[in-house]
């Protein structure tokens, strides 16, 4: 399997995917032949880059939603 095709602006999307499937392939090392694990990495890469999915951490999502929050609190204030 070949790297993904990309824009210039799909470089952080293409990375973020490559730091998905690195962290699901951690997950699923022992359950993964070894032989099958770089094709496994780049389906797992792909897929994460054309349907967009990262894996975050708790602190992230908790940023966010605490960035969600005061942009909500903001409208109300109008």
């Amino acid at each position: 399997m070949e790297p993904l095709k990309s824009s210039v602006m799909d470089n952080r999307d293409e990375a973020a995917a490559r730091q998905t499937a690195h962290q699901i392939m951690s997950l699923l090392d022992d359950f993964i032949p070894r032989h099958c694990h770089r094709e496994a990495f780049y389906w797992i890469m792909e897929a994460s880059f054309k349907e967009g999915f990262e894996l975050t951490s708790k602190l992230m999502r908790k940023e966010y939603e605490a960035w969600k929050s005061l942009q909500l609190n903001a409208l109300n204030l109008k």
